[in-house]
């Protein structure tokens, strides 16, 4: 659990959340926001879909919530009843308490939040962080994930170094900054404007967690045999591109990868990519 408050000052937090209603009033007027509880605190999602369709879980990167999947929730929504799940101790609706990355505290949270919604097996997709906890999930209960897309994954090669120096030295200059940060992480290949300011405005305003997150195990990635489709970037300023497509290459058997030459961290509008991927796992028998 964090002991620091995930915000440095109630002013910030009131003005990220203020813009979070702003952009959230823009979604489709059938979005359901639920709240579940959960072991490691109260959980926020919003959903969107058929009820009778098959569940998709989204889970969202560090430092952002369940708006990032703004672009893709109407189109996924269109073939699948889909659920963006919000981190604890993320700048979301959830509780601001953090589990830790070491031991099963991750799998349970998932674990409970699938529960709640009364969801068996899912999809599952996620990036950066996101990324992260469905590898963990998927690993430790491959039963429940009917199938696994990835999006700039954490977990399967280390941050660069020259990120991790970037963003301490970033994070003491205050907004100007955050900006600086956000341009290299989201990248020029078409992110809104939007976008870019509301993380801007976070990045100034909220605690980032700063623990790393263990890589997973060649064991634990041979383990995976639901389909995978891994989605990266070449201009990704945070993980290896080239080398995270490689590893997963060569121990996931169901591995499918796409190499976005274009593309920086922050993956939008991948849709086009996911949905089909989901399609097709859904209409092929399970094994």
């Amino acid at each position: 659990m964090n002991k620091k408050p995930i915000y440095k000052t109630t002013a910030g937090e009131q003005a990220i959340m203020a813009v979070y209603e702003e952009i959230l009033a823009e979604w489709p007027e059938s979005t359901e926001s639920l709240e579940v509880g959960t072991r490691h605190g109260r959980t926020h999602v919003l959903a969107h879909g058929r009820r009778d369709a098959s569940p998709l879980v989204l889970l969202h990167g560090a430092g952002s919530n369940a708006l990032a999947w703004g672009a893709d929730m109407p189109e996924f929504a269109r073939d699948f009843r889909v659920y963006a799940v919000e981190t604890p101790g993320e700048p979301g609706r959830s509780c601001h308490e953090r589990f830790s990355w070491q031991g099963n505290a991750v799998v349970d949270w998932l674990g409970d939040v699938l529960d709640a919604l009364g969801l068996g097996q899912t999809l599952l997709a996620g990036i950066s962080q996101g990324g992260y906890i469905a590898l963990r999930f998927a690993v430790a209960r491959p039963e429940r994930v009917r199938a696994l897309v990835l999006l700039a994954p954490g977990g399967v090669v280390p941050a660069r170094l020259g990120f991790v120096m970037r963003g301490i030295t970033c994070s003491m200059l205050g907004r100007r900054g955050s900006a600086a940060l956000v341009r290299s992480i989201m990248g020029d290949d078409g992110v809104p404007q939007v976008a870019i300011d509301y993380m801007t405005l976070i990045f100034t305003h909220f605690r980032s967690r700063m623990d790393p997150q263990p890589l997973l195990t060649d064991a634990q990635l041979r383990d995976l045999s639901m389909p995978v489709l891994l989605v990266a970037g070449a201009r990704d300023m945070l993980f290896d591109a080239q080398k995270t497509v490689e590893r997963l290459t060569r121990l996931i058997e169901r591995a499918e990868t796409r190499l976005l030459p274009e593309a920086g961290h922050a993956l939008i509008n991948v849709s086009p990519l996911a949905a089909p991927f989901f399609a097709n796992a859904t209409s092929t028998p399970a094994g």
